[in-house]
């Protein structure tokens, strides 16, 4: 076997990429040293940010959590670059334009915390203040770094795009690194945001929609039913949401709110544990198959890898296809 291979890599604009690689390395480090920035966040397969088609050719996958990338789409030929070392000749498919790999990460973005409170168990609202406001499609994250630490966190927007006031619903996690800083944190502590980023975003396009979120999944679909476009607002669209009690949700006025600014949106809630009247007893992904899609409809999925698996699943059951399905998922 050669020391070096050739790997070729493809963008949704069809413009391609080959490298002369060293056996054994990483995808996104070759790429890297190559000038092309490919879109990832844990660096470890543990969110599936970097998820590409191998179109041909074999790579030695290292361990990752196959609730990100499950068996079947690993048999369908969907890798993890950041995970993926090259073992021979290939060709790897990214679905996104070249122009997010080639540019190179813009300075951070000076932030400063203006309100920090608790608005449901186990979920904090994080708002932040920015010198100008921040374009972005609805839907995308940014990664979140406080001031003097050494970690960051990625976080979707909840607030329209161009605003300078940002908004993050954001799960507590015992003894995480940014959830002990989040609880101590105050107005006029400072924060580094990066550029936006992600492809999980509100598609522009003439067919009905089924939002499907889970826990703090709800971020960035509350973005994308605050900035829909009379064209947008006329598709019928469904948001489930799912929470283990009633005491997990959150922003129900807002969304009660939306429901009724928006006559086409309609909203059900779903919790594992104590539902009330108002509440499907058991799991958001439960609801899909019962609700009768337009084989047209376009599904997204935000939340825990299971719950996305799981809608996953509901919604082929239902006859929509695979690739009209989009997913973020997040530990």
């Amino acid at each position: 076997m050669s020391s070096i291979v050739p790997v070729t890599l493809l963008f949704s604009d069809g413009v391609a990429h080959r490298l002369d690689v060293p056996c054994g390395k990483k995808i996104v480090e070759a790429a890297s040293e190559a000038g092309l920035n490919l879109l990832t966040d844990c660096s470890n397969g543990q969110c599936g940010t970097c998820t590409a088609q191998l179109l041909s050719g074999t790579v030695e996958m290292e361990d990752y959590d196959a609730a990100i990338l499950p068996d079947d789409d690993r048999d369908a030929g969907m890798v993890l670059p950041c995970v993926c070392r090259v073992t021979s000749a290939c060709a790897v498919e990214f679905p996104y334009e070249s122009a997010e790999a080639l540019s190179e990460e813009p300075a951070p973005i000076d932030g400063e915390v203006i309100g920090v409170r608790q608005v449901a168990s186990e979920t904090m609202l994080l708002e932040v203040s920015i010198p100008d406001g921040i374009q972005f499609e609805p839907g995308q994250y940014v990664r979140i770094h406080p001031e003097g630490s050494d970690f960051h966190r990625s976080y979707s927007m909840a607030n329209v795009p161009g605003s300078s006031r940002l908004e993050f619903f954001i799960r507590l996690v015992p003894d995480g690194a940014f959830s002990n800083w989040l609880t101590g944190a105050k107005a006029g502590d400072k924060v580094e945001l990066s550029v936006p980023h992600g492809t999980f975003f509100l598609r522009d396009e003439d067919r009905p929609r089924l939002f499907v979120a889970g826990g703090t999944g709800v971020a960035p679909f509350l973005s994308m039913l605050r900035s829909m476009g009379d064209k947008a607002r006329a598709q019928p669209t469904t948001l489930l949401i799912g929470a283990r009690t009633p005491g997990h949700l959150f922003a129900l006025e807002e969304l009660e709110a939306l429901r009724l600014a928006l006559p086409h949106v309609q909203v059900r809630l779903a919790v594992e544990q104590d539902a009330n009247a108002d509440c499907h007893q058991g799991y958001a992904t439960d609801l899909i198959t019962a609700l009768g899609l337009a084989p047209t409809t376009r599904v997204y999925l935000c939340g825990p890898p299971p719950m996305v698996e799981a809608g996953r699943r509901a919604a082929e059951a239902a006859g929509l296809p695979r690739q009209d399905v989009l997913c973020e998922r997040f530990a």
